[in-house]
């Protein structure tokens, strides 16, 4: 769905190849906005398959986006705002006509709506026990970089100042 909407908001940036010539389309003509409208489109494909707007927004400002502007950012919010209430809007249809858009053989197949999660004590101590972990592991790694980084710039202070000019 990311690929196809984002291939939609490419030929909707206008395309003469195609005949997408219409005139409110003269505001996509220059390449930044072309990039925005596919980034946009990305974002649209990921929050509409997984029913996650700000992962749609996430999703497309780090994968889709050439570089980062908070007129992108809000474009990209709007966007997946958009595609929340619409595909809300299919959700409560089709729970009244059956129309077979989500769940196995359906548009939409990651339907979690009849799904309910169950927790108990020993889950929330392994997660909180991988946490612990993950967070020791980022402070030793940061760590270590920070040295390889300050060694890296010795020797190449070294090596800048002794070859003659």
């Amino acid at each position: 769905m990311v690929y196809m909407d984002a291939s939609i908001a490419n030929l909707l940036g206008g395309s003469r190849r195609y005949g997408l010539t219409w005139i409110w389309l003269r505001y996509f003509k220059n390449d930044r906005d072309r990039q925005d409208l596919v980034t946009c489109g990305a974002a649209a494909g990921v929050a509409s398959a997984f029913r996650a707007p700000v992962g749609g927004v996430l999703f497309a400002l780090e994968e889709a986006a050439s570089w980062w502007r908070s007129a992108l950012l809000w474009r990209t919010f709007f966007t997946t705002a958009v595609v929340a209430i619409v595909l809300r809007a299919f959700i409560e249809f089709c729970s009244i006509e059956k129309c077979r858009l989500f769940g196995n053989g359906g548009l939409i197949m990651y339907d979690v709506s009849s799904a309910e999660g169950t927790y108990s004590g020993k889950d929330l101590l392994a997660v909180l026990f991988l946490r612990v972990v993950g967070g020791i592991f980022g402070s030793i790694y940061n760590y270590l970089i920070n040295k390889v980084l300050r060694v890296y710039n010795i020797i190449n202070e070294y090596v800048s100042n002794s070859i003659p000019v």
